[in-house]
């Protein structure tokens, strides 16, 4: 898929270290997911694009690990979207998740999705934050927030093969991801302190940001 010329400014896109169809590829290749895949790229930086394609990877890894079937257009499109209202195209008063999910819903509408599905999407988006979102019976939902804990705190990454996780990082480098997220989070904190984001930041996230088993 061709990167679209829309750029945050001082970002430089590597296409050899931003990957969006990985060699051993399970990302659903319907229109819906393409449109997300569009709007991920439009709006994000590579390091947040990556993050998005490796929320989905490890997800799914843990999906396989559990014997769950979630619908992986469903689950693709809320790991890809799921960061919106990090981006300075999206970011604006509310908190980041509720942001994300209108415009995840807003997406999926427009492009004649089932109101249904649509709904699902934006709900797994708005809950990922919680901790309890992991046990949520809809896998689809508990997935996003599980993939997304594993790649920003290393949760769960002990239940993977390394190997796997070897190629899930290779195919979508981390480009500085844990130090990018910090300083994220922190001005997301800093902005809106009421939100469940900086509650979480409070309540010890940045302890687990700083403890994050990655290298970078």
């Amino acid at each position: 898929m061709a990167i679209p010329p829309l750029v945050p400014a001082g970002e430089i896109i590597d296409s050899e270290a931003m990957t969006i169809t990985p060699r051993c590829s399970r990302l659903p290749d319907t229109r819906l997911a393409v449109a997300a895949t569009d709007l991920l790229v439009a709006s994000s930086t590579a390091t947040l694009i990556n993050h998005c394609l490796r929320t989905y990877h490890f997800g799914l890894a843990l999906a396989d690990r559990d014997g769950l079937a979630p619908d992986l257009e469903l689950l693709y499109i809320g790991a890809a979207l799921h960061d919106l209202g990090f981006t300075q195209r999206y970011d604006g008063p509310a908190p980041f998740e509720e942001i994300g999910a209108d415009a995840a819903h807003e997406l999926l509408l427009a492009q004649g999705a089932d109101p249904a599905r649509a709904d699902l999407v934006a709900e797994a988006i708005r809950l990922h934050v919680y901790a309890q979102t992991a046990q949520d019976p809809r896998p689809e939902v508990a997935l996003l927030s599980i993939g997304a804990a594993v790649d920003v705190f290393g949760l769960r990454l002990d239940l993977i093969a390394p190997a796997l996780t070897r190629q899930i990082i290779e195919e979508h480098p981390r480009l500085g991801f844990t130090a990018a997220i910090t300083a994220i989070v922190a001005d997301q904190s800093a902005r809106k302190p009421d939100s469940p984001l900086a509650r979480l930041d409070r309540s010890g996230g940045a302890r687990l940001l700083a403890a994050a088993p990655f290298a970078e």
